[in-house]
């Protein structure tokens, strides 16, 4: 009995060893793939493999190699900037981003990495600043427009938000979630003519993809609108600053 045991337990040791020994020859595998490329751009190719099994550390090894091979780079500290963004590492996230931008100050995609971070940071200044810049050239991207309206509405800037949430919907009149924040930037600045409009623009919106939510909030907004749109200033008051009547 205490052999059979022994030689099981003899098996399992060997397998784990040689698993143990595929991995690190695959690692090593790998390693020498990477230092036998000399095009940055190939490298990239390599670093978003690793970058998409979970393996940041070697992806940043490897685009640290194209960035010996070529310091001036941009898209290699872009690439890093997205992996760094990806595992939580801001700091890390926006110098690289920010490297990318020093060596062309064209690319957009690098300043788009600038704004998410700082957005996620609550620099939501700096976000805006940079998502402007990138909205000169993509004049017509509604995404864009919706993410500075966004913005603009964390920093409780007002008319700035209606602004570009109207542009989005210039842009993509279907824009349904557009129209669903609109609603909330006209009730907030209480035109409730133009916040009923979108509350019936949605509706109609959504009825076309029968999309129920939509509907729901649209009708919960517009039952809470016409309690409010024709109270006092002092009725206004007592609803919304405590003590609340």
């Amino acid at each position: 009995m205490f052999k059979i045991v022994s030689r099981t337990i003899l098996l399992l040791c060997l397998c784990l060893f040689f698993v143990g020994c595929d991995d690190k020859a695959e690692e090593g595998k790998a390693a020498s793939v990477s230092s036998q490329v000399s095009d940055p751009a190939e490298l990239i190719k390599h670093a978003i493999g690793k970058q998409e099994t979970g393996a940041y550390d070697e992806a940043i090894d490897i685009l640290n190699q194209a960035l010996e091979i070529n310091a001036k780079f941009a898209p290699a500290y872009y690439q890093k900037g997205l992996i760094y963004e990806e595992w939580d590492k801001r700091k890390e996230a926006l110098e690289a981003y920010l490297k990318a931008v020093e060596l062309d100050p064209t690319y957009d995609d690098a300043r788009l990495g600038l704004a998410s971070v700082y957005g996620k940071s609550v620099l939501n200044d700096l976000a805006v600043e940079q998502y402007l810049e990138v909205a000169e050239t993509r004049k017509n991207d509604p995404e864009l427009q919706f993410k500075i309206a966004l913005e603009y509405w964390y920093l409780q800037n007002i008319p700035k938000t209606a602004n570009h949430y109207v542009r989005v919907i210039e842009i993509d009149p279907k824009h349904l979630q557009a129209h669903l924040n609109l609603i909330s930037v006209y009730e907030r600045m209480k035109n409730w003519g133009k916040a009923i409009e979108e509350i019936e623009i949605v509706k109609r919106l959504a009825g076309e993809t029968q999309n129920q939510p939509a509907i729901s909030i649209a009708e919960k907004k517009l039952k809470f609108i016409k309690g409010r749109m024709n109270l006092t200033e002092e009725e206004m008051k007592r609803k919304t600053e405590p003590p609340f009547n």
